[in-house]
């Protein structure tokens, strides 16, 4: 094996590392989405549960500490879920683009310098 072609096989073992890579983090956003989804979902039962507690005359303070709470775990579950989808849109870019950019070896292929 020459140089050369030594350093094509790195550079083309590279680029399937970095790939692979971009995966693996559209994997794992997956699965914090559904986490999120998830909690999120939860939250909201909570949070119909609280706000009736406090429309109970009886609900006092303690029903509306944990009202408040409540809107503030789901808020920031939503800020949560937000940054997700903007990490999911910019991982599949990304990904897009990586796919989409020709490799030297497609260049010499097509007889593109």
């Amino acid at each position: 094996m020459t140089a050369d072609e030594a350093a094509q096989l790195q550079l083309a073992r590279d680029r399937m590392i970095a790939r692979h890579k971009l995966i693996e983090g559209i994997i794992r956003n997956n699965e914090m989405q559904l986490r999120n989804e998830s909690a999120r979902g939860g939250a909201e039962i909570e949070l119909e549960c609280a706000r009736r507690d406090v429309a109970r005359a009886a609900g006092g303070s303690a029903a509306q500490d944990e009202f408040d709470r409540v809107v503030d775990r789901l808020g920031k579950l939503r800020d949560e879920h937000a940054r997700l989808v903007a990490e999911r849109e910019w991982l599949n870019h990304a990904l897009l683009e990586f796919d989409s950019t020709p490799t030297d070896d497609d260049h010499k292929r097509t007889g593109h310098a």
